[in-house]
């Protein structure tokens, strides 16, 4: 049986509105065109892709799997379209999917750079969870991520290393730099913290670090979504926070760091994640060999 690509239209606008009705209006058909083209496919698969007892359209595992795959050939068509050039000639493309920070201040200026002039970019930003997922579903060619997961089809290379820091408002009375343990835990337990999303790790390894355990309660001044939010509310005052070191770059003199040589540096990792058997593309290689650079420099 052959398959209409016209119903992976179809298809997409039933899952993502949920309804046969809604996905007619949408495509500019009737309801019985949708739930037609809907048993065509279904039939092709052998099985169904949507629960039909519900008020609202349930997509089934089976449906759940095509969604991802259908939209992540679409992404790539449209990368496709996007990457060629006035003279008709296909630019290459890198995709790349990464946490927040390591994407803004570290991939960015080095995807600045001549050798990727050529290079249409394509940098999506997402939870360690969003950059596995769109590395194993094929919608980016690489990814970096703070952890490692046990997955069968991807692979996890340490790739860079970076201090974190504790940060405090400018002109905040703070533990000298030899302060003992003790001194600075009694310190802490009296101080507000601002954190933002996906920080616990980074918290976490901090005070595992400085103080040999994360305290059980942390008094919270704010919490917020991006980082840099984080890092704006600790120079109006409101409270301390544990950053990378390379976000460092971006403060101004209402923000210091505050460091303990009694205590050793606390390190954070960043792993490359890419499809078990895929080799480094060109581009995807240069941008490893340009992160292997910041890291022996």
């Amino acid at each position: 049986m052959r398959v209409q690509t016209k119903y992976l239209d179809t298809f997409v606008a039933a899952f993502e509105t949920g309804s046969f009705a809604r996905a007619a209006e949408a495509l500019h058909v009737t309801p019985s065109t949708v739930s037609y083209q809907m048993r065509q496919l279904e039939a092709w698969f052998g099985a169904p892709l949507f629960e039909r007892g519900a008020r609202r359209l349930l997509p089934t595992a089976l449906g759940e799997r095509l969604f991802a795959h259908v939209t992540g050939f679409i992404g790539e068509l449209n990368a496709l379209r996007q990457a060629v050039d006035e003279r008709g000639t296909a630019r290459p493309v890198l995709r790349i999917a990464t946490g927040s920070s390591f994407g803004r201040y570290v991939l960015t200026p080095l995807l600045a750079q001549p050798a990727f002039e050529d290079t249409v970019i394509e940098l999506r930003f997402g939870s360690d969870t969003e950059v596995v997922q769109a590395v194993g579903d094929g919608r980016a060619d690489v990814g970096f991520g703070y952890t490692v997961a046990a997955s069968n089809t991807l692979s996890f290379a340490l790739v860079y290393r970076y201090a974190l820091v504790l940060i405090a408002p400018a002109g905040l009375e703070v533990p000298g730099e030899r302060a003992d343990t003790a001194a600075i835990a009694q310190w802490l337990a009296h101080c507000a913290f601002v954190s933002y999303d996906d920080c616990e790790s980074t918290f976490g390894r901090w005070f595992e670090n400085t103080l040999g355990a994360m305290p059980q309660r942390l008094r919270s001044a704010a919490r917020c979504s991006e980082i840099e939010e984080a890092i704006a509310l600790v120079a109006a005052g409101r409270g301390l926070s544990v950053v990378p070191e390379y976000m460092l770059r971006t403060v101004g003199k209402e923000v210091v760091a505050v460091r303990f040589v009694t205590r050793p540096t606390t390190q954070d990792t960043v792993y490359r994640i890419a499809r078990v058997g895929a080799q480094d593309e060109v581009r995807s290689a240069m941008l490893l060999r340009a992160i292997a650079a910041l890291e022996s420099g």
